[in-house]
């Protein structure tokens, strides 16, 4: 019994620290450590890598009591996104749902989690015939509702909030840009 409630202590430490993660509402900018692999880019007359450029931001988060667990982030959902050329500027936009869901079944009972986002991306594109930055802001805000269930302790612990990711990304396939529970992972499409 007691081995239970030290289990459940973690588990609701790290709920919480998973929502503090998510709901701090602080804009975090990170420069991106790039992943070398084969860049996949839009063929065109044109010098601008930017131009028609489009991909996917893979999300990886924390999600529930994860970090107590010993996981790492995990992808919840990629997020689409294209440049278009608006006023003479490379314009980023994009934007998406993201719902995630899960049961982790241990000896001493349930966690589920229910996860849902709604992330919008803008930003710009700066490229030339040598390379460019992607100059991005993912804007969340959702919802997640962890229920716990353990011989003789039931609890529920609901997160509403928002959080803003200011990410640089080389235009490289595979690039990523990273803090502390989150990760972004650029996926550009040929």
């Amino acid at each position: 019994m007691k081995n239970n409630q030290n289990i459940m202590g973690k588990i609701i430490i790290g709920m919480g620290i998973a929502i503090i993660i998510l709901g701090c509402g602080v804009s975090t900018s990170i420069s991106p450590t790039p992943t070398p692999t084969n860049s996949n880019f839009p063929s065109s007359n044109s010098n601008d890598r930017c131009e028609g450029l489009s991909g996917e931001l893979e999300m990886q988060i924390l999600v529930g009591p994860a970090d107590v667990v010993g996981l790492e982030p995990f992808a919840v959902g990629n997020i689409p996104f294209s440049v278009v050329s608006e006023g003479g500027a490379n314009v980023i936009e994009g934007g998406g749902a993201i719902s995630y869901q899960d049961v982790l079944v241990q000896e001493w009972g349930t966690y589920t989690v229910v996860f849902d986002l709604e992330a919008v991306v803008s930003g710009t594109c700066e490229g030339d015939e040598q390379g460019g930055v992607l100059n991005m802001t993912v804007q969340t805000s959702g919802d997640q509702l962890v229920e716990v269930r353990a011989e003789g302790f039931q609890g529920d612990y609901p997160w509403t909030g928002s959080h803003e990711f200011n990410l640089v990304f080389p235009i490289e396939a595979g690039a990523k840009a990273e803090g502390e529970g989150w990760t972004f992972l650029l996926h550009l499409n040929k």
